[in-house]
């Protein structure tokens, strides 16, 4: 994606662009980039159209746009947003028309998805360059947060980009806001670590179950009473309901309590007892049943029902959240 806003920015225009998928992020990047490039010809008020595949657009008004000559050196760059709206017949008029458009002039079509067994669609394909706007994912997901932070003289440690990304999950829009956090708090340290991702980025709305409780719980089973405050204010901050984030304390006093009593019997059988779907959580268990007195656990179990009764009664969730911390940890 790089590569093409760099081209966009600094290469000669090709005649058309389609850019397509489902990422908002990506193509409003790619948007950002030609208006920028409009904007370089000192003429943006001529040299750039913004049009929408509305039932009003007439086939003769986009040509005209197409065919007008730019204002200076600059290229004319015409933007089509939502045309995958378009009808099949005006699509075919575009791919027959775009041939004689001025070499100066740019045609941008912003698609949500494309139907390549349209044959208009085929034909500018052939024509145009296409640009797929995929979120990514995995380790595509990883490179795209260090070549942004890239562009913008800044690393990040590896053992930082794993705990940022399941505290901002998947959404650019979101991960891009909270390395612009990133940037400014670190002011001029090249290297963004580990304990800054954990001091600064905010945990994003859904993030659940993808790494904010479970800091939250190995807090609690740690008794580590600052770091479980810490990520709880940020789970309250993400909007996540308290009535969700109960049953998952509650599992992991479970988890404590077969790790404390589990005698010699192997970790995966005692999981399947439990109905735990894999040993992992708990072996992780294990490491800290030793903070824990059954005795405190119950204890625990009777924290919970209270805070349970409360929330349901409209008690205040933060207040009622943190003292159920307080007191299984202290």
């Amino acid at each position: 994606m790089i590569k093409f806003k760099q081209a966009i920015l600094n290469e000669p225009l090709e005649r058309l662009y389609l850019v397509y998928g489902e990422d908002q992020y990506l193509q409003n990047e790619l948007f950002r980039a030609f208006w920028q490039r409009a904007e370089q010809s000192g003429m943006p008020d001529w040299n750039w159209i913004n049009l929408t595949a509305e039932p009003d657009l007439k086939a003769a008004d986009l040509i005209d746009a197409l065919k007008t000559s730019p204002w200076g050196t600059g290229p004319r760059i015409i933007v089509l947003m939502d045309a995958h709206q378009l009808s099949a017949d005006l699509l075919k008029t575009i791919a027959a028309q775009m041939e004689k458009v001025p070499e100066t002039n740019t045609l941008a079509m912003f698609f949500a998805r494309i139907d390549r067994r349209l044959k208009a669609v085929q034909q500018l394909l052939e024509i145009g360059v296409a640009i797929e706007c995929e979120s990514p994912k995995g380790e595509h997901l990883v490179r795209w947060v260090q070549d942004y932070l890239s562009l913008r003289q800044k690393k990040m440690t590896p053992a930082a980009v794993r705990p940022f990304l399941a505290k901002a999950g998947t959404d650019l829009h979101l991960i891009s806001s909270e390395l612009e956090k990133l940037i400014m708090c670190t002011g001029e340290k090249a290297v963004i670590t580990e304990a800054d991702v954990a001091a600064v980025t905010s945990l994003a709305p859904g993030q659940l179950e993808h790494g904010g409780i479970f800091e939250l719980v190995n807090a609690i089973a740690a008794k580590d009473l600052k770091q479980a405050l810490a990520v709880l204010a940020q789970l309250l901050d993400a909007k996540e309901p308290p009535l969700r984030i109960l049953p998952l304390i509650e599992r992991q006093l479970y988890l404590l309590i077969a790790a404390k009593t589990k005698g010699k019997a192997g970790t995966k059988a005692v999981a399947a007892a439990i109905n735990e779907k894999s040993d992992y959580p708990l072996r992780q268990a294990e490491k800290y049943a030793h903070n824990y007195t059954l005795d405190k656990l119950y204890y625990g179990f009777e924290q919970i029902l209270i805070a349970d009764g409360e929330l349901k009664l409209g008690a205040e969730p933060e207040q009622i959240m943190e003292q159920l911390i307080i007191n299984i940890c202290t």
